[in-house]
């Protein structure tokens, strides 16, 4: 017998929980989010269509991103398997045929869920067992709901209403809970930072992480609730998870695997589950001393100064502007940065000493914390450097060889050299190699300030 699927969506409940003295509806109070983020006043949702993608592709962040997004071909094989953006031809690119695919309906005989907190530690199992590294569920706070129109639920409102499903408030009374999951990218292959390696790991596990959350996205339908991919902002819906913390770098710091870990979406659900709690991985206590994110970062995007207050946030800010304007000029030799994840202690491989390191921070007491934070850190900078950069052989592609000269010696990246040539531009020694960056981003802040124009 065929599923016959509700097409009228879940429905809304609880529509507010009051009103102030103006009439005006009351935000519910946000969840705890641990000591990696304070609230320090009013926090407005983020505007999908003021994030960089969507800038870049109207064009508004200059003729040279603009192409880099939206004309260019990657220069490596992979690179083009990767991303459907960089693809000679996108029909080869599982993501873009997986996005394109129509979305399944839900069934309409839904599974009854007696124990929300049974419910959750059900969804957490199945997420692992199909490949995903850490799962956490949150509360959805309309502060974690982008708005801007970037919603793609399964079905509408209630037919017949009158609210507007693009408005966090509404979305976040409809969706009330996030699965957050993650997928960690290969440790050895990220220590290749700034270089073809480095790009397979991070491009591929974030193409496994897409695929996984619609394969989890499926399960929940299955079950019988509505889902919303695309709706909930990931990082502070992360924390909420306990997933991680915020750190320096502007990116959640996991127990298991720092930063190197991909969380490309969130699963917003009608599902009744049961909410984590924030974790405490002692990770401001470390971003507070530690800079080494700061200290590598090539477009100087990471502050080396303290927490800033941003949309009612105490946190550390990137400028992710010159961040993300770095793209263009490096793409020619790799496309993705990852030197502030690659070098953070926390990512360091699963082992007991990361584990013994972990616990040391997490269990004594917050006065004393600075007093252990010096001793790790010499221990990270004595035995992996203080600017971490080994050597990485890959599937031919071999990260002491400068671009260009068989850094990549499969056929097709550098079919043109002969063998003198590769035979000459063999690397030694057992340090990657950083090629000199023509363009460093901090000449836009400089242009900027002087009144030029900061469009080509």
């Amino acid at each position: 017998m065929a599923i016959q699927v509700d097409n009228r969506g879940p429905r809304v409940e609880n529509e507010e929980i009051g009103r102030d003295g103006n009439g005006a509806a009351l935000r519910p109070p946000l969840p705890p989010l641990g000591n990696s983020i304070r609230i320090v006043g009013e926090v407005e949702s983020v505007d999908y269509r003021q994030t960089p993608h969507p800038k870049n592709s109207r064009g508004e962040l200059g003729v040279p991103m603009y192409n880099w997004y939206t004309n260019s071909i990657s220069h490596d094989p992979l690179g083009r398997m990767a991303s459907d953006r960089h693809a000679a031809d996108n029909r080869n690119v599982v993501n873009a045929v997986v996005a394109k695919a129509p979305k399944g309906g839900v069934n309409p005989h839904k599974t009854e869920v007696r124990n929300p907190r049974v419910m959750s530690e059900h969804i957490k199992r199945v997420a692992k067992f199909i490949g995903f590294d850490v799962v956490g569920i949150a509360k959805v706070h309309p502060s974690f709901v982008y708005k801007g129109g970037r919603y793609q639920p399964d079905g509408s409102l209630t037919e017949g209403s009158d609210k507007d499903p693009t408005d966090p408030e509404v979305v976040a009374r409809q969706f009330p809970y996030a699965v957050v999951a993650c997928v960690a990218w290969d440790y050895d292959m990220g220590r290749a930072h700034r270089h073809r390696i480095g790009d397979a790991a991070y491009h591929f596990s974030q193409q496994e992480a897409h695929i996984l959350y619609q394969t989890l996205a499926g399960y929940i339908r299955e079950l019988g609730y509505h889902v919303a991919m695309g709706a909930g902002i990931p990082m502070p819906l992360a924390v909420a998870a306990g997933i991680g913390q915020m750190g320096r770098n502007g990116m959640v710091i996991t127990e298991k695997f720092g930063s190197r870990i991909h969380m490309p979406d969130v699963i917003l659900t009608d599902m009744p589950l049961f909410p984590d709690k924030p974790i405490d991985l002692a990770v401001p206590d470390f971003c507070s001393y530690c800079r080494k994110c700061a200290i590598t970062c090539p477009t100087n995007s990471i502050p080396f100064e303290d927490k800033v207050v941003h949309n009612g946030v105490e946190k550390f800010k990137i400028n992710w502007l010159t961040c993300y304007r770095l793209r263009p000029h490096s793409d020619e030799h790799w496309e993705v940065c990852l030197t502030c994840a690659t070098v953070c202690p926390y990512s360091k491989p699963v082992s007991w000493w990361h584990a013994l390191a972990i616990r040391t921070m997490r269990t004594t007491p917050k006065p004393l914390r600075q007093g252990a934070v010096r001793p790790l850190k010499w221990l990270d900078d004595r035995f992996w450097g203080r600017i971490p950069n080994r050597r990485v052989k890959w599937l031919g592609y071999d990260s002491g060889v400068a671009p260009g000269e068989k850094a990549c010696m499969i056929s097709g990246c550098n079919a043109h050299q002969d063998e003198e040539a590769e035979r000459a531009a063999l690397g030694k020694g057992n340090i990657g190699f950083y090629f000199p960056l023509r363009e460093n981003t901090r000449r836009f802040e400089s242009a900027k300030s002087r009144g030029h124009a900061i469009s080509s």
